[in-house]
């Protein structure tokens, strides 16, 4: 009896050894897979996948040959030229507003990089760098409206052109409270709406703003801002430091490192001026 339950416990510990073994490299494998992070898979794809728009000039727009430029598409040909030695390895994926959220988190896209505005509730939903372009809210309005104030805009004969964000309706309710409004997808319907004269106004960041007014003279911006300086950032899916790491140091870069050259020409072709200067190193005792 006894060597039969030796020979039983014997035969159950060589099986439990066994599970184990076989259960430990299975499980560091999937842990491993787990943190294998996004800028590995960039660098083996040998490609980078960027979601943006393509109705925001001078961020990012279809030109009249088809092609997609603007001042985030040049970003993202620099940022794929620093990270895999050629501009040109990049793939652009277009989204609305709304669906530039889903198409990093499902793996879509690897990072965005569309004129966003960080606000505290969108980075409950995915990770932001540092902004890498300074920018604020505005509104233009059709010339034959006759108004040059929001005072004088705020009223329920006017419509306003608003996309479908949150910010922009809280911002609506603040400061245009009695205006009527239309809410878009794109930045491109928005300005179709004022052009057409659907509507007689829209918000949206000033430097798009002051693009279309350039390219548009039935057109102005008001003078009054909606919100103080605000930055757009590049984002990505939570939770991947290594990536996150890696393109917040390229944004550095860029406003005032190593790459601050070249994106002072990207800056330079789409707004017309310099970026804000780069902080000088003194060794000169204060």
């Amino acid at each position: 009896m006894r060597h039969s339950l030796k020979k039983l416990c014997g035969a159950l510990s060589l099986l439990i050894g066994c599970s184990m073994g076989a259960f430990i490299p299975a499980a560091a494998s999937a842990q491993a897979s787990q943190t294998d992070s996004r800028l590995q898979t960039i660098l083996k794809r040998d490609k980078l996948i960027v979601a943006t728009f393509s109705t925001a000039p001078p961020f990012g727009f279809t030109d009249e040959k088809g092609k997609l430029v603007g001042f985030d598409i040049d970003i993202s040909r620099l940022i794929a030229k620093s990270l895999l030695g050629d501009e040109n390895k990049v793939e652009f994926v277009s989204v609305t507003s709304e669906g530039r959220w889903p198409a990093v988190d499902s793996g879509r896209a690897d990072i965005g990089v569309s004129s966003t505005t960080v606000y505290p509730d969108r980075a409950i939903r995915v990770a932001f760098t540092r902004p890498y372009i300074d920018s604020g809210m505005s509104v233009a309005v059709r010339k034959d409206a006759n108004v040059n104030t929001l005072a004088e805009l705020n009223s329920n004969k006017y419509t306003l052109a608003n996309l479908s964000n949150p910010q922009m309706m809280d911002r609506q309710k603040r400061f245009l409270p009695d205006i009527k409004v239309l809410t878009f997808d794109t930045p491109s319907s928005q300005f179709l709406a004022l052009k057409s004269g659907q509507a007689q106004a829209m918000q949206m960041d000033t430097p798009v703003l002051n693009w279309y007014a350039a390219n548009n003279q039935e057109l102005k911006v008001l003078p009054e801002a909606l919100a103080v300086t605000s930055g757009n950032a590049i984002f990505m899916k939570q939770g991947d430091f290594q990536l996150w790491l890696w393109m917040d140091t390229m944004v550095q870069e860029m406003t005032a490192g190593s790459r601050y050259n070249e994106y002072t020409e990207i800056y330079r072709k789409w707004f017309g001026r310099n970026p804000p200067p780069q902080r000088f190193y003194s060794a000169a005792a204060n």
